[in-house]
């Protein structure tokens, strides 16, 4: 009796991704194994499907399954992939490994699934005589491999909120770029996948060691960073500029001076009509002089005179954050601080150091 092929569909990405999702932002655990072998066997029609750290076996789905399973140790060509990081092609995948006379496995495609920091796992997909891994199918698995290692360096962004990093960062912006970046797995994963790299550069900006200078272009990188999680979360209802010269791009200054300045402008500077803001430097006799400007809601009149205060960052409307903090540190350094005016519709800080 002949064979029944199993007919492979086009893959419903958005859809396996959007599954996958709830588990992969928990982290590469034994159940987000299961729900990953899944949804790849189900909706690609992959013979089997296995998931695997970088020890063992996770999950294991389809065909073979009576005598494959959880916690055995993976086949060579996924120690291979995952010391080489890249995808491989085994042609004889599990038939020299396999003890098993009627093992119905043949060939595997192993697909690398990235954390921050490397390799964690692999995706391993099996043909069968009924399901051949054709150049096409290995494609897309290569694909979803890289959309589900996003989705895995997510969970990894979403668990960073420790002690020192709430410290340091504002908890409503952590969620807001957390969700954004989440609502954008199942809509527009690439984009996604870039967000996942800008909040990890603002993480890692936020956790630096503060007490090293840094040159401007430094600094307007991870602010580049922090615009682009805005930026996709607030679309056209924000607009910014950035005007800076060579020159004094590769002036030194203290770290988050810069920085905390911008954000205060859109934290605080935000209403419901779109806020434009714009950051400029410039060299001038010896000076770096760099200018936040925007026409969002003004700083009160009451409040402008005490917005540099120290403490003022924990009073109930918030006003200052930021702020104080850039103040005291360029007026410890050179004697002089952050210079502020606000109007009913925007506000404009200045700040300069000397150069050289």
């Amino acid at each position: 009796m002949p064979r029944v092929r199993r007919s492979r569909r086009q893959p419903p990405a958005l859809e396996l991704l959007a599954a996958t999702l709830p588990e992969l932002r928990r982290g590469l655990s034994e159940q987000a194994a299961r729900t990953v072998a899944y949804e790849l066997f189900e909706k690609l029609g992959f013979g089997a499907v296995a998931v695997t750290d970088r020890h063992e076996v996770l999950a294991f789905v389809g065909a073979g399954a009576d005598h494959h399973h959880r916690g055995d140790t993976p086949i060579r060509p996924v120690f291979e992939a995952l010391a080489q990081d890249r995808p491989l092609l085994a042609p004889l995948g599990l038939r020299v490994e396999c003890g098993h006379p009627a093992c119905p496995l043949g060939a595997a495609a192993v697909i690398p699934l990235r954390a921050s920091d490397g390799p964690a796992g692999a995706v391993v997909a099996f043909a069968t005589d009924g399901s051949p891994l054709d150049e096409a199918a290995v494609e897309t698995l290569e694909q979803l491999g890289d959309q589900l290692s996003a989705q895995l360096q997510l969970s990894e962004l979403a668990s960073a909120t420790t002690t020192a990093l709430q410290a340091q960062m504002e908890p409503h912006f952590v969620f807001n770029a957390l969700n954004t970046i989440a609502s954008l797995v199942r809509t527009d994963p690439d984009r996604a996948r870039g967000l996942v790299l800008a909040f990890a550069d603002y993480v890692r900006s936020k956790l630096a060691r503060g007490n090293e200078f840094v040159t401007l272009e430094e600094e307007l990188r991870h602010i580049e960073s922090y615009l682009a999680l805005e930026q996709a979360r607030f679309g056209s209802q924000l607009e910014v500029t950035v005007d800076v010269p060579a020159d004094a791009r590769t002036v030194r200054l203290p770290p988050f001076l810069v920085q905390p300045i911008v954000e205060n402008a859109i934290k605080h500077g935000k209403t419901d009509r779109p806020l434009r803001l714009i950051v400029r430097a410039r060299v001038r006799r010896g000076s770096l002089r760099v200018t936040v400007r925007d026409d969002g809601r003004g700083i009160a009149r009451d409040a402008l005179e005490r917005v540099l205060e120290p403490g003022v960052s924990e009073s109930p409307d918030g006003t200052g954050l930021g702020l104080a903090s850039v103040h005291q540190r360029l007026t410890a350094a050179y004697g002089e601080g952050v210079r502020l005016r606000s109007f009913p519709f925007g506000t404009v800080v200045r700040l300069e150091v000397p150069v050289g």
